[in-house]
């Protein structure tokens, strides 16, 4: 997490496919994708806060602002852990 020169509050952020997460659960993900890789390292990398937000298609693989829905979730990392594939 980060603020810009407005006070505006950045975060890392990580599109999700077919899973919302809901604040003050406890979830599991597992995640692969090398854009996606690097914002669970930035945010591990500050505070471990990240905003987990929806895609509308859980097929695209590049998703942008357009493909997410409005709404999404500030979650705590509480363990990253890396698979021998390279996912996390």
């Amino acid at each position: 997490m980060s603020a810009d020169l407005s006070g505006h509050v950045i975060f890392p952020l990580l599109p999700l496919r077919d899973v919302v997460v809901y604040p003050l659960i406890v979830q599991p993900l597992f995640v692969g994708r090398p854009k996606s890789i690097k914002a669970l390292e930035a945010a591990m990398a500050s505070d471990k806060q990240i905003l987990l937000v929806a895609q509308k298609n859980p097929n695209e693989d590049e998703p942008n602002l357009d493909d997410l829905f409005a709404i999404g979730t500030v979650a705590t990392i509480l363990q990253l852990v890396r698979l021998p594939d390279g996912t996390v």
